[in-house]
């Protein structure tokens, strides 16, 4: 029962995957001149009047350009939108819109009486989103696991993860809640129910390219 379950689980994260990649940015470029520049893009504010009532909407469209001054074709950057008033130390987030093609459309609420400005951040350009979310699909080498099984009194140590990829015995332990499974080599002549313990480390592993990793300098 618990294996029929896990496949439906990986199934659905499958789908939810699918989805995910189908709305991220899937680019390749080789200047950093032809990236998003937070500098030579453009806000405009749509529904522009002398004063507003609390409730209403503020409505900013953001047109973005590359380092050289042209106009993007496409979008998938990863933004952060928000209305503050430093006076009452009051903020709240806006809603970002992506029409992939280059144009945002930021609905802001607003919430309290007064003064406010609107902050758009450029976080990452879509070039940076579209890197980070190819390399998150290419493996799991980047943090390493080492789970401690204690033998007696003496401990024994064995690496751990995700995926292993190994002819050896291994140990399963399955997240009954979210159906997610995690594995252990198994240590020669010491019961799986033995395992105490997890420790991990970040392996110096990118799958950034040079040109990739100076878009997040």
């Amino acid at each position: 029962m618990a294996r029929v379950q896990q496949r439906g689980k990986e199934q659905e994260i499958g789908e939810i995957l699918k989805k995910l990649d189908q709305w991220m940015p899937n680019v390749t470029f080789r200047n950093m001149s032809t990236t998003t520049s937070a500098k030579n893009s453009k806000a405009t504010l749509l529904n522009r009047k002398d004063s507003y009532c609390v409730g209403d909407h503020l409505m900013v469209r953001l047109d973005v350009y590359d380092h050289l001054g042209k106009r993007k074709a496409y979008g998938g950057d990863f933004l952060r939108a928000r209305v503050y008033s430093s006076s009452l130390k009051a903020g709240a987030s806006g809603r970002i819109e992506d029409y992939r093609n280059g144009t945002y459309l930021v609905n802001f609420t607003l919430f309290w009486e007064g003064d406010v400005r609107v902050s758009i951040l450029l976080i990452h350009p879509s070039e940076g989103v579209s890197a980070i979310w190819a390399t998150r699909k290419k493996g799991y080498e980047k943090i390493a696991f080492t789970g401690r099984f204690l033998n007696g009194t003496a401990a024994v140590f064995t690496p751990c993860g995700f995926n292993i990829t190994t002819k050896e015995e291994l140990c399963e332990y399955l997240d009954e809640r979210d159906q997610e499974a995690f594995y252990c080599v198994k240590p020669k002549a010491v019961p799986c129910e033995a395992f105490i313990h997890l420790k991990s480390n970040n392996k110096p592993v990118s799958y950034l390219t040079a040109l990739e990793r100076s878009l997040f300098h």
